[in-house]
């Protein structure tokens, strides 16, 4: 019988079926025996042969399955280790090959996503002509350049009739926000300009409020320019003046619209405005002065508690609002006695939940440590406190003992947009301005976490919270298509938004603004006002 299976073995062989023969010939019998073992030799070389063939054909699998049963029959010997390194040489070139095609497809992706065609396309030529993922990525980037050259002719349409706005949808919807060179990059340079003109213009001829609307339209364009820096600071200081002459402190109103004045010389509207409020500072200091003054406090706590109940209340003193002066202690007032907590967390379905700090100063340090800082992390509590102040526009960041920011040990330092303050090497924070035309901040814990793991972004409230598709919004969620803007007034949260706002299901009250452990809905955008537990 086993002279029998050498010879199907050794048929097999001479027939060509290898993989046959194998199954005999890996028996331990068959390969003891002397006619066996010659059998096993001349199929070990038949495996080395086709093999080498496998190889030759960049049929690698084949190659290195036929390399290991040559060195179960022969062993690894001389000619069987070569093949082996031949071929796991061959697969690892061919791995590096996918890998660089990958790379090479997604880095063509990436222009074509960035409005760059033909950087894309010129990648994409040096493609291999059988790599099938950069073949469709050609179909797409021919589609693209068909999409691209339709939307770019609607956009200098609407250039031709000063329609900025729809010319901005429209290079929006082709995706070449980004672009430099070429038709779309010549276009967007063109929308810049005049778009800057427009803005300025509006500044200029005292509408703030257009120049602000066009602004936030203009954001995903916008790009780093000074011109349209200086004009976001122009505007900034504008709406901080009109804040505090709201609430009662034209004092502080002045040095920022001198500043426009300075920054504009042309907006004639600031001299008129200037002495107004010159005027309304030095009246309201003169019956603060005077026997009035004594009285005006309690008229206004009086008329507030009024307005609030169907019964008037009884007076409630209230200090009278003072001027902005110079220094720390006058803008870094934390105390909150409204109904709207000091803190409280924005809990958005779909987008995530965010702490919020009505202060102008938020203190951030571990938990346990003794000093209680605002923002306890959950971290090693011998690290240190620190402190972020906003001071008009500026925010600093302050710490007894050194802390790295950026790398650097610092003290004091005054904080810029991306800016990473590190307590330690694993317990970093983010720091965020995403409108420049905003007092608004946004922390980033990096390597830090709250005792709440939900909640990763902290909002530093200035004048308002914005929140929708935009990157200078300070929440950006692609959920919305249009801007919705949360600010406080009167000590209320409100928003402003194009769509109706309910609060469990009822319309909103604007003397009572968005209420807290409420359901609210805006549009599509579902969420809840909650109260933060540290």
């Amino acid at each position: 019988m086993l002279i029998l299976r050498i010879k199907q073995a050794e048929c097999a062989l001479a027939d060509g079926r290898l993989d046959e023969a194998f199954e005999i010939a890996k028996a331990e019998d068959v390969r003891h025996h002397r006619h066996g073992q010659r059998l096993v030799g001349r199929l070990a070389r038949a495996y080395l042969q086709r093999a080498r063939q496998a190889l030759e054909g960049n049929r690698l699998d084949l190659a290195l399955a036929d390399c290991n049963k040559a060195e179960k029959l022969a062993g690894n010997s001389d000619d069987v280790a070569q093949l082996r390194e031949a071929v796991c040489r061959a697969i690892v070139e061919r791995q590096q090959g996918h890998e660089q095609d990958a790379l090479r497809v997604a880095q063509a992706r990436e222009r074509i996503a960035d409005g760059g065609h033909s950087v894309g396309g010129q990648i994409l030529a040096e493609a291999n002509p059988g790599d099938a993922q950069a073949e469709l990525l050609k179909q797409e980037l021919a589609a693209a350049r068909l999409h691209t050259e339709d939307a770019v002719a609607k956009a200098e349409e609407a250039l031709k009739r000063s329609d900025i706005v729809a010319a901005v949808d429209f290079i929006r919807a082709a995706g070449v926000v980004k672009a430099r060179n070429g038709r779309a990059g010549e276009l967007l340079g063109r929308i810049r300009k005049l778009a800057g003109e427009q803005v300025q213009a509006g500044l200029e001829q005292g509408r703030i409020d257009r120049a602000q609307l066009l602004l936030q339209r203009l954001a995903p364009l916008d790009g780093d320019s000074p011109e349209m820096t200086e004009l976001r600071r122009a505007l900034t200081h504008c709406h901080q003046a009109a804040e505090l002459v709201a609430a009662g402190q034209p004092g502080g109103a002045l040095p920022l619209l001198r500043k426009v004045k300075a920054m504009y010389p042309s907006a004639r509207w600031l001299d008129k405005a200037i002495g107004d409020v010159k005027q309304a500072a030095e009246a309201l200091e003169e019956l603060d002065a005077g026997p009035l003054g004594l009285s005006i406090a309690d008229a206004a706590g009086s008329r507030e508690q009024t307005m609030e109940g169907d019964e008037p209340a009884a007076p409630a003193r209230q200090e009278l609002p003072r001027p902005i002066v110079r220094g720390m202690d006058a803008r870094m007032d934390n105390r909150d006695t409204s109904p709207l907590p000091s803190e409280f967390v924005m809990q958005m379905d779909g987008i995530g939940s965010y702490l919020v700090f009505r202060g102008a100063r938020v203190t951030i340090g571990p938990i346990s440590s003794s000093a209680r800082p605002t923002l306890g992390l959950m971290a090693e509590p011998n690290l240190p406190v620190v402190s972020i102040e906003r001071v008009d526009a500026d925010y600093f960041v302050r710490s007894q003992s050194a802390v790295q920011v950026n790398g650097e040990s610092v003290t004091e330092k005054l904080l810029a947009d991306g800016d990473t303050i590190a307590l330690s090497p694993r317990c970093r924070l983010r720091f965020r301005l995403p409108n420049p035309a905003s007092t608004t901040a946004l922390l980033l814990l990096s390597g830090a976490r709250l005792g709440r793991p939900d909640i990763r972004h902290i909002l530093l409230m200035g004048r308002d919270i914005l929140v929708g598709p935009y990157t200078n919004h300070h929440v950006q969620t692609e959920h919305l298509e249009d801007t919705i803007t949360f600010f406080e007034q009167n000590d209320r949260l409100l928003c402003r938004a194009s769509q109706p706002v309910t609060i469990d299901n009822r319309p909103m009250q604007p003397e009572k603004g968005l209420t807290m452990d409420q359901p609210i809905r805006i549009g599509k955008l579902s969420m809840v006002l909650a109260r933060f537990h540290a």
